[in-house]
């Protein structure tokens, strides 16, 4: 049986895994992306070790690396928010050339999504856009188990998508946005997001944060509901371990204001726990198998 690497270079943490050809995961690794690193040598290095170290790293097939920026032709990564380093080290020249093997590089919320297209909360439906709401906003589209990318492939990034006139979506809907003004309201700096849930119970000030939150997610959801026209939007990131505080509310507005074409587009909560891991995966081995019969 086949096997394929799958990597989620996050800022925080790298997590690696081995999928199968029945996208179950046989092995999984997650250390903090930055712990003895502090040049973009160190995190090559790094990442390297982390790919021969895998136990069945000789026979794997190909390997897929998730990347929190923009990436061209599966290959150039273009942009690294938050991990500079990246878009410095000529990643897929160099893991080809070392390790002999077919990588595969892609932004890593189009890879997640991929994985809960194919494997996860949106396996059963044909067309599927993923969000993920964690500190920054990202998401992708997936038709018939293939990513869409667009005609220079932007095609899902809705963190890019106006919705109040003004503002992106990342900087309305995004954990980091959330807590910002959670901050300048109360004067201090809050630890989760949760947290700001919770104090939004007993401060009008926070409560109308919130408020503005849900409309604003709200938004998103409507706008992409009557441009792509998806069977399902599905929800991720770590804000939705907080979706107690917002999700029914969200909900009942799309519900409510949705275009009547568009109403029975579906909205749930991302059901894998590894899905950048997975959708790297799926990544190396759709690709690979598409070269191998060309």
């Amino acid at each position: 049986m086949s096997n394929y690497i799958g990597i989620d270079v996050g800022g925080t943490n790298i997590r690696i895994g081995v999928i199968d050809e029945n996208n179950n995961i046989q092995y999984l690794h997650k250390e903090p992306t930055l712990d003895n690193v502090s040049n973009k040598e160190e995190l090559y290095n790094k990442i390297l070790g982390l790919i021969q170290n895998v136990p069945c790293y000789n026979e794997c097939n190909a390997i897929g690396i998730g990347v929190p920026g923009a990436v061209k032709d599966l290959s150039e990564i273009k942009t690294a928010r938050n991990l500079e380093f990246l878009k410095e080290i000529s990643l897929h020249e160099r893991l080809s050339k070392d390790l002999n093997k077919m990588i595969f590089i892609e932004n890593d919320a189009k890879v997640a999504a991929l994985a809960e297209a194919s494997c996860g909360a949106g396996k059963d439906y044909n067309i599927v856009c993923y969000i993920t709401i964690s500190t920054g906003l990202g998401g992708g589209i997936v038709a018939d188990k293939n990513i869409y990318y667009g005609a220079n492939g932007v095609g899902g990034y809705f963190s890019r998508m106006i919705l109040d006139g003004q503002n992106i979506a990342e900087n309305l809907v995004s954990g980091t946005a959330f807590k910002n003004k959670v901050n300048e309201k109360i004067g201090y700096t809050i630890s989760s997001v949760q947290e700001g849930f919770e104090l939004a119970k007993t401060n009008e000030d926070i409560s109308n944060v919130v408020k503005e939150f849900k409309q604003n997610l709200t938004n998103l959801l409507l706008n992409i509901s009557i441009t792509v026209n998806p069977d399902i939007i599905v929800i991720g990131g770590g804000v939705v371990n907080a979706k107690e505080y917002f999700l029914d509310d969200v909900k009942d507005r799309f519900r409510q204001e949705v275009h009547s074409f568009a109403k029975e587009t579906k909205i749930e909560i991302a059901s894998l726990d590894e899905p950048g891991v997975i959708g790297a995966g799926l990544l190396a081995k759709k690709h690979s198998k598409e070269i191998k019969y060309m």
